[in-house]
C-alpha cells in the first residue's frame, strides 16, 4: 500500500490495530487532493493503512501470502480514484465502515476474477471469512490493545515505589485477582475474606473500597490511552462507549 515506509510501530499509538478516530476536515481535504496533492491523499492512506491490513487478514485469511498486494491495489483503485472518498458521508456512518465496505467488496471482486471458472457469490463465500465474524475478530484486536496497554500503565502505576505502599500494590492485586483473572482467564473470583487474610487488608470492607478505586485507576488510564487517539473531548467519549458495548457483546456471548 502507498506510503509503506512511512508506518509506524504496531505497539505505537500511530500504528495500532485501533482505527483512527475520524477527522472528516482531513477526509474531505484528502477526497480534493487526488491527482493534485499526493502527500495529503498518502498521508490518510498511511492512517488507515495497519487497521485495513489487520481487517484483510482477519477476514480474508486465503489471501495472507497476497496482504501487500491487495492493499496497493485497493489505494491504487480507491483511494486514488476522482470521485471514491467523496463518497464516505458522516451522515451515512463512520469511515472505518465505509472502509471496511470498500475492502471487502473489492477482495470478493477481486477473489472472483482470480477464479478459474465463473463463480457465484455464495461460492466464493465458502473461501472467505464472513463479515460478522471478521468484523468482531478485528475488533477484538483491537480491544485486546487498549486493553494490555491500558492494563500495563495501570499496575506500573500502582507498583511505582513514590505510590502510597503497600496499600497501592494492594489495589493491584484485588483488582487482579477479583476481576481481571476471571475475566481474561474464567477464573473465579478470589472472596473478599480470603483477600483480607492473604494481603494483611484490615476488613472486607476496606478490600472493597479498594477495588472502587482500582475500578477508577483502570477508567483513568482507559481514557488517557484513548486519549492518545482520540485527541480527548467528544471524541474520546464515543470511543470509550463503543468499546464499552463491544465487552458486553462478548460478554453476553460467552453467557449464550
Amino acid at each position: 500500500m502507498a506510503g509503506a515506509e512511512q508506518q509506524t510501530s504496531p505497539s505505537g499509538p500511530a500504528g495500532s490495530s485501533l482505527w483512527p478516530v475520524t477527522d472528516w476536515s482531513k477526509v474531505r481535504q484528502a477526497a480534493g487532493a487526488v491527482g493534485k496533492d499526493p502527500d495529503r491523499l498518502n498521508a490518510l492512506i498511511v492512517r488507515y493503512q495497519v487497521p485495513l491490513k489487520v481487517y484483510l487478514l482477519s477476514g480474508f485469511p486465503s489471501l495472507q501470502n497476497q496482504a501487500d498486494e491487495c492493499l496497493q491495489e485497493f489505494a491504487e483503485d480507491k483511494f486514488l480514484r476522482e470521485g471514491w472518498l467523496d463518497k464516505a458521508n458522516r451522515d451515512r456512518g463512520r469511515f472505518r465502515d465505509f472502509l471496511k465496505s470498500s475492502l471487502r467488496n473489492f477482495l470478493k471482486d477481486r477473489l472472483r476474477k482470480q477464479a478459474t471458472r465463473p463463480a457465484s457469490l455464495d461460492e466464493l463465500e465458502l473461501e472467505v471469512a464472513e463479515e460478522g465474524p471478521a468484523d468482531t475478530l478485528f475488533d477484538l484486536n483491537w480491544a485486546r490493545t487498549i486493553l494490555a496497554e491500558t492494563l500495563e500503565r495501570m499496575e506500573e502505576d500502582c507498583r511505582a515505589p513514590a505510590k502510597d505502599q503497600p496499600r497501592r500494590a494492594h489495589i493491584w492485586e484485588i483488582f487482579r485477582l477479583r476481576l481481571l483473572q476471571p475475566a481474561l482467564e474464567g477464573a473465579e473470583p478470589v472472596a473478599y475474606e480470603e483477600l483480607v487474610s492473604r494481603l494483611g487488608i484490615v476488613s472486607p470492607f476496606d478490600a472493597q473500597n479498594m477495588l472502587a478505586t482500582a475500578k477508577r485507576i483502570f477508567t483513568r488510564h482507559l481514557e488517557a490511552v484513548i486519549a492518545e487517539y482520540a485527541k480527548g473531548g467528544e471524541a474520546v467519549r464515543r470511543e470509550l462507549e463503543e468499546l464499552e458495548r463491544f465487552l458486553s457483546g462478548l460478554s453476553k456471548a460467552r453467557k449464550r
